[in-house]
């Protein structure tokens, strides 16, 4: 009887809520809801109409691949392109430091309790989607990508014919 009971715990346990989120290519993005480091409420949903690219990097090994991203985020215009940029385990002080010593004006989140890392399954950083306009995500990149990689991705979800980019899931480890 006790194992018939810690088999049906372990069930339930697996089985739970974030056994329904997906983060593959196709699947609708998980929410994201926060608060940025400008203290401007974030939140997915209302991005909707816009293709995102929502970046999750860290201090320790992506720092010069997110400076990069800001001439990606200056091309497109805002009111149909977004970018979030995700923190892993940085203070909200030191990424606000990081992109004011940057220059960098897109959305910047400090994800210190690693909240949104284990929601969107990432598993080393960089690790970047690109969602299209309804939300869904149609790139998923593990690893480091170079900015004009990138930006024949996001060009693919305005419909832009800017050459092969790759498949929908690259791997670039």
């Amino acid at each position: 009887m006790r194992i018939m009971i810690l088999v049906a715990a372990c069930l339930a346990f697996l089985t739970g809520c974030e056994s329904n989120v997906d983060t593959k290519v196709g699947a609708l993005a998980p929410a994201i809801a926060g608060v940025d480091i400008n203290a401007e409420p974030v939140n997915l949903h209302r991005l909707k109409g816009k293709v995102v690219v929502v970046y999750f990097w860290t201090d320790s090994c992506c720092g010069e691949n997110v400076k990069q991203l800001e001439p990606l985020y200056q091309r497109y215009s805002h009111d149909q392109f977004a970018m979030v940029a995700i923190a892993e385990l940085c203070s909200q002080k030191d990424v606000a430091a990081y992109a004011r010593k940057n220059g960098i004006t897109f959305t910047m989140l400090a994800d210190e309790g690693a909240n949104l890392l284990k929601q969107y399954r990432v598993l080393g950083f960089p690790t970047v989607f690109i969602l299209d306009r309804n939300g869904i995500i149609r790139e998923k990149i593990l690893g480091a990508i170079q900015a004009d990689t990138l930006r024949k991705l996001v060009d693919r979800q305005f419909g832009k014919k800017s050459g092969d980019a790759g498949p929908a899931e690259v791997n670039r480890r």
